[in-house]
């Protein structure tokens, strides 16, 4: 019935449709216990069922699903965790909730793995409640602590930031490639460290793919051992080498120079992570609108990653100030960069009652233009 529906779905009506997939999960015994018991909207459980379809035909299989369902909720797993959850594996519902399940769960509680962040480890790893706590997840946590100074908070926020962590194999990658960091690239252990908080996908990068790396942010004169170093291999990690070499002749042709782009990464890495688009505009705007230089920009590499609508924003609030004769006394590429609280408590809130505009044009309600005085105007 289901697959006559796929055929024809595209024809039928909204109703006729849902329709037809309610009579499915009538007769659809596998169809509807995850629909009911696990929160697996009917689409997903349609293509779910054939999963599950024999176990939980069998005797006594209902209630082995339900008795998995009820640890997970045990363990902290919310409706929207265990839908997941299942629906990535959804052969856990077969499983042997004391033998197979709970030893792993167990083990996780142990090391201060909870919810919300345990539910979170599962559903996008769900392959860890049938590792082996003594062959994987033992070694895994006993290296990372290792890697990161013997610490268990600092291995969960490893894990809270890139769960995918916890795929890793101990000696397949973290034993190999901490003595490339260490002896080859020369980073101390408190180096490796930080370097893995920063960027804990790190664990999961190949030796070829780590020199590669390491030799990018050289080139960009971040040495091993520099306060930066973690975080411009953390940026660069995340694209291919043509893909950096790209941007940085982007930069090269909105006009700045190879040393003005070096100290912009070196200063704020994340200049490095916005798209090729992004770039053109927010360089765009700030050397048109907002009449700023591109050695402002190089100064304060961070306005570059905010977004343009924050920018437009902010600009229009000066203009605003500027044009009632309350020019502010910080220059523009300051204000740009301020966090919101701040910006809001030097140049809003102290003029809100006076200058209704102010607020008006920081919600987006007065668009900006540009200085329209020119350079009289501009409160650089």
């Amino acid at each position: 019935m289901l697959a006559a529906v796929r055929r024809r779905g595209l024809s039928l009506p909204l109703g006729a449709l849902a329709a037809a997939f309610s009579s499915t999960t009538a007769a659809d015994p596998a169809v509807s216990y995850l629909i009911s018991r696990c929160g697996l909207s009917p689409a997903a459980a349609a293509r779910t069922a054939p999963s599950v379809r024999l176990h939980l035909a069998s005797p006594g299989a209902a209630a082995r699903a339900d008795a998995v369902l009820a640890l997970l909720r045990r363990y902290g797993f919310s409706d929207a965790d265990i839908s997941s959850t299942i629906r990535r594996r959804p052969t856990l519902l077969s499983s042997d909730p004391a033998k197979t399940l709970q030893p792993k769960l167990d083990f996780f509680a142990s090391v201060g793995v909870s919810a919300p962040l345990l539910p979170r480890l599962i559903s996008v790893t769900p392959g860890l409640l049938y590792s082996s706590v003594e062959d994987h997840l033992d070694p895994l946590f006993a290296t990372l602590r290792e890697v990161l100074g013997g610490s268990d908070d600092l291995v969960i926020a490893v894990l809270r930031r890139s769960p995918f962590v916890a795929r890793c194999q101990p000696k397949a990658t973290l034993l190999s490639w901490l003595p490339l960091l260490r002896d080859i690239h020369g980073l101390s252990t408190d180096e490796v460290a930080k370097l893995v908080a920063v960027h804990p996908s790190a664990i999961m990068l190949t030796p070829d793919r780590i020199n590669e790396i390491v030799d990018a942010v050289i080139r960009v004169g971040v040495e091993p051992g520099s306060p930066m170093f973690a975080y411009v291999f953390g940026v660069f990690a995340h694209m291919k080498a043509t893909t950096l070499e790209s941007k940085i002749t982007h930069y090269r042709r909105l006009g700045f120079n190879s040393d003005s782009i070096t100290q912009m990464i070196r200063r704020y890495p994340e200049s490095m992570a916005m798209s090729e688009k992004k770039i053109s505009e927010i360089v765009g705007f700030l050397t048109g609108k907002a009449g700023l230089s591109l050695e402002d920009m190089v100064a304060y590499p961070n306005m570059l990653v905010r977004s343009l609508e924050t920018l437009s924003r902010r600009c229009a609030v000066f203009a605003v100030l500027t044009r009632a004769g309350k020019r502010p006394e910080q220059p523009l590429r300051l204000a740009l960069v301020y966090s919101e609280r701040r910006f809001l408590n030097l140049y809003v809130e102290p003029h809100a009652d006076e200058l209704p505009n102010v607020l008006r044009a920081m919600k987006g309600e007065i668009p900006f233009e540009g200085f329209i005085g020119g350079s009289d105007e501009k409160p650089t």
